[in-house]
Order: structure tokens, then C-alpha cells, then sequence
């Protein structure tokens, strides 16, 4: 049960949405009702966004895939709400101190992504007030955290032996199980020595005329190479830690107010930044960027150093091990490269064509995403054999849980009658 953006949930409520769901717009609804609570077409409008953004299917989706996504996910959603009060039923406990605490973050990362003028004008159009949107994120949230600790409690109960774990490697020796569990090793693409020392330089003449008078904003205006605020003199608005590249990070916050940093490497370039006011825990700056670029020559040492680890992991050195040392995802390089755990059906596109045709233990030659070089491994260890075991069967575990209760109560589905208004509106040209 995924803990959503409240930036999501504010989308379905105004009626945004990814242009695959660009067309006639359903004014809120009932969906299902599932014994005394319902579930509205918004939730379920917020669900959709996010599945097709995980699935990288943010441009154009048919009418009809669209509705069959819809058809799944909302069945999904009603099993998540049976469990959640069957939860409630059998009197398990959420923390509430952890509920306003996730709440409060949540609602602070959407307020600094944007003005207090455009907050109140996406509440105003998704018809709430503040205090109403805490209500219903708080409900949320509680019942999110419900339905993992049910899970949780259903996990416990399944034990898994080292027999287990050598039949499932057994049975899966020519073909993969139905969750998957990938470790990757990560490398940027850097620049030549030679492009850095002449951006430094050309930053460095820039800096040269900021310390002799000119205007910083101006000169940002001129000669920046940051599409988002260039035009805008380089403001880059307020920011706290953690919402920008550590590198830019520790910069700007050791900067007094009305100072100008030396030039600061990041992945984008090199960088000037001008302190213009400082509040509690945040900075607000302007900054000149000079784009340090790659080439097709980068790239092929990123993927060389990538092809002599792949071989090192299949000569015998530990995966993990080469993770922790070399990869520059400092998040999973902690957890010695492991990266997600994914359902084999339902891999991201550009997984699925790196795994196609590799078998547990395997690793994909290297591959290059906008974050770099990468090879995946297909982790085949026994910790990681006994975690996929554990998951499949916690998730039968749940299907068994809600189905049994689901019998006790009232569950109604009312998508149908949505759907169809839909298409007659999309029939009659007839848009809210």
C-alpha cells in the first residue's frame, strides 16, 4: 500500500493529471464502498498517476489501457481497505505521534516546492481547506501504516528453512520467480579533465566580474546554462538541506548573506552562488551555472570500468562487496548495491529488456540510464532467496486474510457508472 505524494493527491483533486489521462475530467465520486467506508474517484485518480509514472508511462495511454489499469488498481485499493479494517478488528495499534509526524513532512515538502499563493490556489481548485486536506491525509496515513503492520504480523508467521530455500533455487534454475530481487553498481559519466579545467576557467572570469561590481543576476541572465533559472537571474528561491545536490548543499549554507562562493563542482557543473537572505534552516540563493558536458568518449570509460567489475563479480569477488566500494549510488552502495525488489511481470521497460534471457545469479552487461552506467545483478544468495520466499508468501498470507474477511462485510464497486460517463462525455465533447 503506497504512501503517496500529497503533491499526488492534490493533482487528482484539481483534475491535473499525466497526458495519458488527458481527456474529459469526472467531477469526485464513489467508486466502492467497502462496509463503512468509501472510496472516492480522486484516490483512485491519484493511484493511476503514480502506477504510470512507476511503470515509465507518462505519455500516451490508450482509453482502453487506461481503464483496465483503472479496473486493477481499484481492485487493488478495496483488498488494501479490507485489510486495513480487518486491522482495525483485531485491535492493532498505529503510533499517532508517527501519523502527525509523516503528515507534517508531507505537508512540508509540498509548501516548499511552491509560493503560499500557488498552495491556496490548488486547494481553492481542489475545493478543500488546509485543515481539511490534514484531515484526509491523516486518515491516510493511519490506514497505510495499518496495512503494513498487518503485513508485517502476517510476515512473522512464515518461517523459511535453508530446504526451502535450495527447492526454490532448485525449481528456478531455468526460469525466473515471480519477484525478483536486483543489486546494481552505479558510475557517472564524467567529464574529460580537460572540459573541467575550461569551464573552471570560463566560471572563473565570471567571478572575476562579479567581485569587480557587476550584477550577479544579470550576468546570470547572460551567460547561465541552467535552463530553470537563467531567465530569472539564477534565483533558485529558498531551500533546505537535503533538497539539492549535497555538493551545491554545503556551499551555499557556509555562505553569509550578500557573499559569493568560490566555484563549486557538482554532477551539472560548475557553479556560483550568491546568498541573498537566509531564514531558519534554509538559504535562499541565485547561482551561474557552466555546464560541464560529456561525450561519447566518457562514456566508454564509464563502460569499460563497468565491463572489468562485471568480470571481477563473475570471477568470484562478491557483488556486494564491489557495490560498497565503486558505486556512486551512495543509497544502495550502503546496502551493498541492492536496489529494489520487483514483481517479474511488471518490470520497468528498460529492466525488462536488460534481464531478458538471464536466469538467477546473472548480471546484465552495461547499460546507460540518465544517471549513469549500471550493471544489475539478479541476486541469487541465501539472504536474499529467503527474503523472496518470505514476500511470496506474506502476499498469499494477505490474499488469504482478505478474502476470509471480505466475506464478513459489505464490499460494492461503482467504477462502471464512472467509466461510462466518461465516455459519454468523451462521446458528446460534454467536458466540466
Amino acid at each position: 500500500m503506497p504512501i503517496l505524494p500529497l503533491f499526488l493527491l492534490l493533482l487528482a483533486a484539481t483534475g491535473l493529471r499525466s497526458p495519458a489521462a488527458a481527456a474529459p475530467v469526472l467531477i469526485d465520486r464513489i467508486v466502492a464502498v467497502v462496509d463503512n467506508q468509501v472510496i472516492l474517484w480522486s484516490e483512485l485518480d491519484a493511484r493511476v498517476h503514480s502506477e504510470l509514472q512507476d511503470r515509465g508511462l507518462s505519455g500516451y495511454v490508450s482509453p482502453a489501457e487506461l481503464d483496465s489499469l483503472r479496473r486493477q488498481v481499484l481492485d487493488q485499493m478495496i483488498d488494501e481497505q479490507v485489510l486495513v479494517l480487518k486491522a482495525e478488528a483485531d485491535s492493532v495499534q498505529v503510533d499517532a505521534a508517527e501519523v502527525e509526524d509523516m503528515l507534517n513532512a508531507d505537508l512540508r515538502r509540498i509548501k516548499g516546492s511552491m509560493t503560499d499563493a500557488q498552495f491556496q490556489e490548488m486547494l481553492t481548485a481542489a475545493g478543500l481547506s488546509e485543515r481539511q486536506l490534514k484531515a484526509r491525509r491523516r486518515k491516510e496515513i493511519r490506514n497505510q501504516l495499518l496495512y503494513r503492520q498487518m503485513q508485517t504480523e502476517l510476515s512473522y508467521r512464515q518461517h523459511v528453512t535453508r530446504r526451502d530455500i535450495d527447492s526454490f533455487r532448485e525449481a528456478h534454475r531455468d526460469t525466473l520467480p515471480v519477484l525478483l530481487s536486483l543489486s546494481h553498481i552505479n558510475l557517472k559519466v564524467r567529464p574529460s579533465g580537460a572540459e573541467l579545467a575550461a569551464k573552471l576557467e570560463q566560471l572563473k572570469k565570471l567571478q572575476a566580474r562579479v567581485a569587480a561590481g557587476e550584477d550577479f543576476a544579470a550576468l546570470a541572465k547572460e551567460y547561465s546554462e541552467d535552463p530553470g533559472t537563467a531567465a530569472r537571474g539564477g534565483d533558485l528561491g529558498c531551500f533546505h538541506r537535503g533538497d539539492l545536490v549535497p555538493e551545491f548543499e554545503q556551499a551555499a549554507f557556509q555562505l553569509k548573506v550578500g557573499e559569493v562562493s568560490e566555484p563549486v563542482l557538482t554532477p551539472n557543473g560548475y557553479h556560483l552562488i550568491y546568498v541573498r537572505d537566509r531564514q531558519e534552516g534554509t538559504v535562499c540563493a541565485s547561482h551561474i551555472l557552466v555546464v560541464a558536458r560529456t561525450g561519447p568518449e566518457d562514456q566508454k570509460q564509464t563502460e569499460q570500468r563497468l565491463r572489468e567489475l562485471r568480470a571481477r563479480a563473475l570471477a568470484g569477488d562478491e557483488f556486494a562487496q564491489l557495490a560498497r566500494e565503486y558505486s556512486e549510488n551512495k543509497i544502495t552502495a550502503q546496502r551493498g548495491g541492492l536496489w529494489d525488489i520487483y514483481p517479474r511481470d511488471s518490470l520497468p521497460p528498460f529492466l525488462a529488456r536488460q534481464l531478458r534471457g538471464l536466469r538467477l545469479g546473472d548480471i546484465t552487461e552495461p547499460f546507460f540510464l540518465d544517471d549513469g552506467g549500471h550493471i544489475v545483478k539478479i541476486n541469487d544468495d541465501q539472504a536474499s532467496l529467503e527474503m523472496l520466499i518470505r514476500q511470496i508468501r506474506t502476499a498469499a498470507a494477505v490474499d488469504e486474510a482478505v478474502a476470509a474477511y471480505r466475506q464478513r462485510i459489505h464490499v460494492e464497486t461503482r467504477l462502471e457508472a464512472g467509466l461510462q460517463e466518461l465516455s459519454d462525455r468523451a462521446t458528446t465533447g460534454r467536458v466540466p
